[in-house]
């Protein structure tokens, strides 16, 4: 799946990089500017898939710069190498669902004007002993006019021993799903929901968790320092401009690995 909340902080570095750029003309700016982007969540028991885009210009209101095609990708898991497709413009994938081995090193490359731009990353281990207290969530009606209902959170826990850092995320199995209440002055659609974690072994859930009722899929991932970086990096007044956070060599983005386990959650109105 499509991590959100990571691409967002990309994409926003990635703006504010370019803004800089404009600013400033000298060679080592020159450099990063005509560097690719690349996006790629790896992800254990799923299909590699890997997106190689342009810088988008500072008043371009598209979510990414142009695709790059017609690249020849090669992808390692350090035990087999093989050449991705590109599936759709800019997007280059695996067919097998094999690739991502937790413990593995994983890592791409490919030439692009006249450089090589490569990644690298280590697949972390799997969640241990993800459990909930509850498969069942009831949620209180939050119109004004509903009677009031205590709201018993769910705990979920897990093994974090190494002080790894975690993800997760809750996804409605519904292509529709209903809202809890009458929807008094709320409009939002449903979205998946993404809880950045950090370094912790616990997480409980909030009254305002879920707004919609339905079985969730609750995945928690194991993610790695790179991904913590990228999400961490806008709040760092030291950040400098011409060394954006990025793990590409000869590029901008983020190449990661993380690995997942899931639990399924039934939300239902009280």
């Amino acid at each position: 799946m499509e991590i959100k909340t990571t691409a967002k902080q990309l994409l926003f570095l990635l703006i504010v990089t370019l803004t800089y750029v404009a600013c400033k003309k000298d060679e080592g700016d020159s450099t990063i500017a005509g560097r690719p982007i690349i996006e790629a969540y790896l992800i254990n028991d799923k299909a590699v898939s890997l997106k190689v885009y342009e810088q988008k210009g500072l008043l371009d209101t598209a979510s990414y710069g142009a695709a790059i095609t017609g690249l020849n990708i090669t992808f390692s898991n350090g035990a087999k190498t093989i050449t991705l497709n590109e599936t759709a413009n800019g997007v280059y994938t695996s067919t097998a669902t094999d690739l991502v081995v937790p413990g593995n090193s994983c890592s791409f490359n490919f030439n692009y004007n006249g450089k090589v731009i490569s990644g690298e990353t280590t697949v972390p281990a799997k969640p241990v002993a993800f459990a909930s207290s509850s498969s069942e969530q009831g949620v209180p009606n939050p119109d004004p006019d509903s009677s009031s209902t205590a709201f018993t959170a769910v705990n979920f826990t897990w093994n974090n021993s190494n002080k790894g850092y975690y993800l997760m995320v809750f996804r409605n199995q519904d292509d529709t799903p209903n809202r809890i209440g009458s929807g008094f002055g709320r409009r939002n659609a449903y979205e998946d929901r993404e809880e950045y974690l950090g370094q912790v072994s616990a997480y409980k859930t909030q009254r305002m968790t879920f707004q919609f009722s339905g079985y969730y899929d609750v995945y928690l991932y194991h993610i790695n320092p790179e991904y913590n970086n990228i999400l961490n990096s806008s709040s760092n007044s030291s950040l400098n401009l011409t060394n954006p956070p990025t793990n590409i060599k000869n590029g901008l983005g983020i190449f990661t690995a993380m690995a997942c386990d899931s639990l399924l959650l039934h939300v239902y109105e009280q």
